[in-house]
């Protein structure tokens, strides 16, 4: 007879690629009903200026940039899926001191901290497992079903989270989003850890193969902050309420989760820098076009177009991105994520210093091109 603790393993999905697809769907989805409303959350309900705001995202970029080797050095001596385990705990207490805001004077760098460094031992492990349990030949689909499948769980995310904030606060989105990511992370260890060991040393960091796509992986990070930060707060004033913030994060997803699934098939029979071509362009399009909207029709029709372009572009981007890691697979994964941080520094540093939300968006327009060199 099967003890409770054998009976609920024989649940678990056995191969390790799905056990990758249903953890980091989970992840998504309890990232996604957060994740948009936070920097809401420090400038509308904590009445943090916007200075401050951004400020704490830099400070975040920073810690994942430094934090990152560390976890590339964790996942070489302790295995990667507990380098994605150790994450958890991270961000769980990220969670909670925001939890803790509205009764405590919290620095806002030790929020930071805490949420950089979870980051980035979350995308070293996951990065890292991936390549080992994905096959080059199917690879576009594969990132195209993995992402699609992350951002499909997602849908609902921003629009169920703008839901329970209206009707029940933040307390019960934190609760909420807790509960989940400490299942996301039990799912992917149902079979133990990866065998495969990578070796990584600080050496490496200065060996220039990995530098020679940097300029992309720092429009990566110009992108996240855009899309992540610059965005929402851009057109909160607009829209003017939660639940419609949470509506173009489910439209976002929707859209895109659908393009990248098929187009992630379809790059695996075609030439994928001809997909990247000329899809760039278009989704350069759409950031100058996000720039302009003041209306919450424009809102609307901007969100469609941009899901639409990016959605087309990403999964033969993402593939070509773990065609590229081979031979000191850790350091590569290090490299990208130190300048994809280094963007997330950049885009930040010149709202800042702008003072303009808009011209992040602007800039991103132009940082998008560099994907046309890759």
């Amino acid at each position: 007879m099967l003890n409770h603790h054998e009976f609920w393993w024989r649940f678990f999905p056995k191969k390790e690629l799905t056990q990758v697809y249903v953890s980091a769907a989970l992840r998504s989805f309890a990232i996604s009903l957060l994740g948009i409303f936070i920097p809401l959350y420090l400038y509308i309900e904590r009445g943090f200026s916007l200075q401050e705001t951004l400020i704490f995202f830099l400070f975040y970029s920073v810690i994942f940039a430094i934090s990152t080797p560390l976890a590339a050095k964790f996942s070489s001596s302790y295995g990667v899926k507990h380098s994605i385990l150790l994450s958890v705990p991270l961000y769980l207490a990220f969670v909670a001191l925001l939890f803790l805001l509205e009764s405590f004077s919290i620095p806002l760098v030790i929020l930071g901290a805490f949420l950089g460094s979870s980051q980035a031992f979350y995308w070293m492990g996951m990065h890292l497992v991936f390549h080992h349990a994905s096959h080059r030949g199917h690879r576009g689909a594969e990132v195209g079903k993995r992402d699609g499948i992350n951002i499909l769980s997602a849908m609902f995310g921003p629009f169920l989270g703008g839901l329970v904030i209206s009707f029940f606060g933040f307390t019960a989105i934190f609760i909420l989003a807790a509960v989940i990511l400490l299942a996301s992370a039990t799912v992917l260890l149902a079979n133990g850890d990866n065998p495969t060991l990578y070796h990584f040393s600080l050496r490496s960091l200065l060996n220039r193969e990995h530098w020679q796509d940097s300029l992309y992986f720092t429009s990566k990070g110009t992108a996240v902050i855009a899309n992540g930060v610059i965005w929402p707060l851009f057109i909160f004033l607009i829209l003017g309420d939660y639940l419609s913030l949470g509506l173009i994060g489910s439209i976002i997803s929707g859209v895109s989760a659908v393009l990248l699934w098929l187009v992630g098939r379809y790059s695996d029979h075609t030439c994928k820098r001809k997909i990247i071509w000329w899809s760039t362009g278009l989704d350069s399009t759409a950031w100058f076009l996000k720039a302009l909207v003041t209306t919450v029709p424009q809102v609307f029709g901007i969100t469609i177009f941009w899901s639409i372009t990016n959605g087309i572009r990403e999964s033969p981007l993402g593939a070509l991105e773990y065609d590229k890691a081979h031979d000191e697979v850790a350091s590569y994964f290090v490299s990208r994520e130190v300048f994809i941080c280094l963007g997330r520094i950049l885009l930040l540093s010149l709202v800042l210093f702008t003072g303009s939300l808009a011209s992040g968006l602007y800039f991103q327009g132009f940082a998008n091109l560099a994907a046309l060199i890759f």
